[in-house]
């Protein structure tokens, strides 16, 4: 075991827990050097006690070898703020110039003009701190459910931070209200080598009100995200759109552009007809995308609109036609990895959404499917399939990942179907042969009679959900028996 290389060594403590790494530290200074990069990495400022953090940003300050270790950086603005105001250190009625030259100049001239509440010299602290920390490449931004009153504090502090690494940022991502996220993204330049973006956005801000209403405000900020993911087309290859929000995301996929390196995209938004009002801007997207590697394609319900047909003013007289227009001849041909989401916030809608059977039809030659969310019924197993089997000609996916309720013999009477060419099945399940119950034995017998000739499976991976489980090996078992490559 002495001689094995550094290498390999670095690779095992990679497997370490969190608990051990300090006994881990004390074998010798490669372990210590690997323990104390491991736990310096990621600074993650969501502490809001003054004293916290003040202590991290002194050990920022006092030691350089801890500072050049971090790597990515995650702030949570409320919980800066809170710190700020809790601190005790500002005073009401009296003025605080603001010190730190990376403040925006609308802050820096209200801080000669106005008195503010929270403690600016723990912020400028705090900021210069953030100075020492020259090798960020992963920047997050925690502020989700901000408030109106959190706005004129946290934006100019966020706006404070970002000159400080936009330049070597290779991975962004932001989770914030879509009113905060598209005002502070307006003005950011500089991001030259940006790969990785994720944008998750919740809209209940009383500003935005209805669709139509007066300002088209929604329309406004969409249009501004848009422009900065515009901005990172040059090197960006990954791009995550996440949301709840009920709007209408015709005004971003209408304002993007193309993104010749993009090579992963994750769609985590509403799609529906009353969501995207006019499909046109995302089928232009979808299209001009269609050689992407990889697709998580997850569309979220929002509310009871999510499961009605378009508006009459829309132009389109059906779902169908809806669907035609936003998908219409798109063919995801370089696809090797999909992602199908099932519908998990929303009990008014189905399980599976309209427009996932219709993307699994886009898609040819994916080496590998998975299905995000836990299967309860056969129906909609086959509705998300039906698009890969050969009768609807199809491709069958070399690898299929999917998490089911109950595994019984008419699951893989249907998988064996509908996928014979399926080659490797990772399956996970949290019940055998019926609701609740955890005994193999009807599962095993049912399986006796049951052979799968033309099936190519030649590997199982077969998990349980619930802990404890004695019964995952002897049903691994039985199912090998069934399939002649399986044996």
């Amino acid at each position: 075991m002495a001689d094995l290389p550094t290498e390999l060594w670095l690779r095992i403590a990679h497997f370490v827990p969190d608990i051990d790494l300090f006994r881990l530290a004390s074998v010798n200074h490669l372990f210590l050097d690997l323990v104390t990069d491991r736990r310096y990495r990621q600074l993650v400022i969501d502490d809001d006690r003054p004293l916290a953090l003040v202590a991290k940003f002194s050990r920022l300050e006092k030691d350089p070898s801890v500072a050049l270790r971090v790597r990515s950086l995650t702030i949570h603005p409320k919980a800066v703020r809170s710190a700020c105001l809790r601190s005790g250190k500002g005073k009401k009625g009296s003025l605080q110039i603001v010190k730190n030259p990376n403040w925006p100049e609308p802050f820096r001239h209200r801080s000669i003009l106005y008195p503010i509440e929270e403690d600016i010299q723990l912020a400028d602290q705090f900021l210069n701190a953030l100075g020492c920390l020259h090798q960020i490449t992963e920047f997050a931004v925690e502020w989700t459910r901000g408030l109106e009153a959190e706005r004129p504090f946290c934006l100019p502090l966020l706006e404070a931070i970002w000159p400080l690494y936009s330049g070597n940022l290779r991975t962004i991502r932001l989770d914030m209200m879509l009113s905060h996220l598209s005002d502070m993204v307006s003005s950011l330049t500089g991001l030259d080598h940006v790969q990785e973006l994720a944008l998750n956005f919740t809209c209940n801000d009383s500003r935005y009100g209805p669709w139509g209403g007066p300002g088209y405000e929604a329309r406004h900020a969409f249009e501004q995200v848009a422009a900065f993911i515009n901005r990172l087309a040059l090197t960006l290859n990954s791009l995550t759109i996440s949301s709840i929000g009920h709007l209408n995301f015709s005004w971003l996929y209408s304002s993007l552009t193309y993104f010749p390196h993009l090579t992963l995209l994750a769609l985590l938004v509403p799609c529906d007809p009353r969501h995207i009002v006019d499909p046109i801007g995302f089928y232009r997207f979808l299209r001009a995308h269609h050689a992407i590697e990889h697709l998580n394609f997850s569309p979220q319900f929002c509310c009871h609109k999510s499961s009605t047909p378009p508006e009459p003013s829309s132009g389109l007289s059906s779902t169908e036609a809806w669907l035609n227009r936003c998908f219409g001849d798109i063919t995801f041909q370089n696809l090797k990895h999909l992602e199908l989401g099932l519908n998990i916030l929303g009990s008014g809608g189905k399980r599976v959404m309209i427009p996932v059977p219709r993307v699994g039809r886009a898609a040819r030659n994916v080496r590998s499917l998975s299905i995000l969310g836990c299967l309860i019924s056969l129906d909609d197993l086959r509705l998300i399939l039906d698009p890969f089997s050969h009768a609807s000609g199809g491709s069958t996916p070399g690898t299929l990942v999917l998490e089911v309720h109950v595994l019984d013999v008419n699951l893989l009477d249907l998988l064996a179907d509908l996928l014979p060419g399926l080659q490797r099945l990772d399956l996970t399940y949290r019940w055998i042969n019926s609701f609740a119950c955890t005994n193999e034995t009807p599962f095993i017998q049912q399986l006796q009679d049951r052979q799968y000739p033309d099936w190519k499976l030649w590997e199982l991976v077969l998990r349980c959900s619930r802990q404890n489980d004695d019964a995952r090996w002897p049903c691994q078992q039985a199912i090998a028996r069934c399939i002649p490559k399986l044996h």
